[in-house]
């Protein structure tokens, strides 16, 4: 609490709350709060104090180990390339043939068309991604679990506001889904990868017994043993929602009802539902807009995920980096299906 939320670095992700095993902190107004004694320090966790625990802090994505650190963990020595955007086995540039999911897709539609063809083929029973329901403001999203092939359309595109797409896995653990696909930005992949390389032998103390042992393990394993693959988005920054509100909707009087789709390609692009696109200099949206928290970041392309893909640069179409054997054994399934040009 003190190293990161009050420090500033703390990205919102919300995992150290997924995995916290006695409540003590909750996810309160975009950050992680303690609530579970409101007279003690902001920083108070009794268990922690007492006897011992720290899961919190195993898989929040600001401390040590970072990216560069778990690359060992993640490859050990199954690493084809290496380069300054980390391991990759290939690279290539996609475009999925769905006409459905092109017609609202952020770029090549990839991310979309191989959740709904995983859901399809039965690789996985779920996914966790962020999407604006009926129940959200508009360009607003929230993490949601999607099963159908339906709710995982109704996903495709970004907006750039901050989605707290770790959350969701408690859902997922509710529905007792075990093998969903994980969409999220870097700081979101990299908790699940430290959930999954971290020895949980430093919860055995003398102080303890053996049920808050377990209960401190489960919390802090279950929710990864639950993904099948992650796919990891592109990420230089996310705006603040004053971006929306206040520099798009009162300032360039475009409501939130007469948006399409939102991107970034050297400019930061609004699509209208008439047709027109109104553009706002990158330079300005990432000076006055830009999240601070995104500036403790060292990882644009997620590095840690199984499939990373973005669109920078592209027209259309999406670049796929395949990190990990998983990733690429769940690809080249894809491909042969057919749905997609690569």
């Amino acid at each position: 609490m003190n190293d990161v939320v009050e420090a500033g670095s703390c990205c919102e992700c919300g995992s150290c709350v997924l995995v916290c095993p006695h409540n003590v902190i909750k996810y309160v107004d975009g950050k992680p709060k303690q609530v579970a004694k409101e007279s003690a320090d902001f920083d108070y966790c009794g268990i922690s104090e007492g006897v011992g625990c720290d899961v919190c802090a195993s898989v929040c994505p600001r401390l040590w180990p970072r990216e560069d650190h778990l690359k060992d963990a993640v490859f050990e020595d199954d690493r084809p390339y290496e380069d300054i955007f980390g391991v990759y086995r290939h690279i290539f540039v996609a475009r999925t043939k769905r006409s459905d999911i092109m017609e609202r897709a952020q770029d090549g539609g990839v991310v979309t068309a191989l959740l709904a063809w995983s859901k399809a083929n039965d690789e996985i029973d779920g996914a966790v991604v962020s999407a604006v329901g009926e129940e959200d403001d508009p360009c607003f999203p929230t993490p949601k679990v999607v099963t159908t092939d339906e709710e995982i359309r109704a996903s495709a595109s970004s907006w750039y506001t901050y989605c707290e797409n770790n959350m969701a896995l408690a859902e997922v653990k509710e529905r007792e889904l075990t093998r969903v696909g994980f969409v999220g930005v870097p700081c979101q992949i990299t908790p699940l990868r430290k959930m999954g390389a971290v020895d949980p032998s430093f919860l055995v103390t003398n102080k303890k017994k053996a049920k808050p042992t377990a209960r401190q393990r489960d919390y802090l394993k279950d929710f990864n043993d639950r993904v099948s693959f992650s796919i990891g988005l592109f990420c230089t920054e996310v705006f603040r929602p004053d971006l929306m509100t206040d520099r798009i909707a009162k300032e360039m009087n475009i409501p939130f009802t007469e948006e399409s789709k939102f991107n970034v390609k050297g400019k930061v692009l609004i699509y209208k539902k008439d047709g027109d696109i109104a553009t706002i200099p990158l330079e300005e949206a990432m000076r006055d807009y830009q999240r601070p928290e995104c500036l403790h970041c060292g990882d644009f392309s997620a590095e840690m995920a199984d499939i990373s893909c973005g669109g920078v640069g592209t027209d259309a179409a999406t670049i796929v980096v395949i990190r990990t054997k998983k990733g690429e054994d769940v690809w080249r399934k894809y491909e042969a299906s057919g749905e997609v040009d690569c």
